[in-house]
């Protein structure tokens, strides 16, 4: 049986917790009794947690890679 874990991960006490994808039609209707799905990646178990409390997106799928301003700036005066 999943666990609701209120801050940190109820498994292993980590606080390195992400939103997890729903895998089960079940899990898709969490919100219905006001929970999210969770994962820790530090023992890589999911668990609830309760919609109301923020929950945060793994940084490493929706970080922008950007080039350094120096890089954009030598590239523009090289095309002149």
């Amino acid at each position: 049986m999943r666990r609701i874990g209120l801050k940190n991960c109820p498994y292993c006490g980590s606080s390195e917790v992400y939103i997890s994808a729903p895998k089960t039609l079940g899990e898709r209707f969490l919100f219905i009794f006001l929970l999210r799905l969770m994962r820790c990646h530090t023992c890589m178990y999911r668990h609830f947690r309760p919609l109301l409390l923020p929950a945060l997106k793994h940084p490493g799928k929706y970080t922008v890679v950007t080039k350094p301003a120096e890089a954009v700036a030598i590239k523009k005066t090289e095309m002149r």
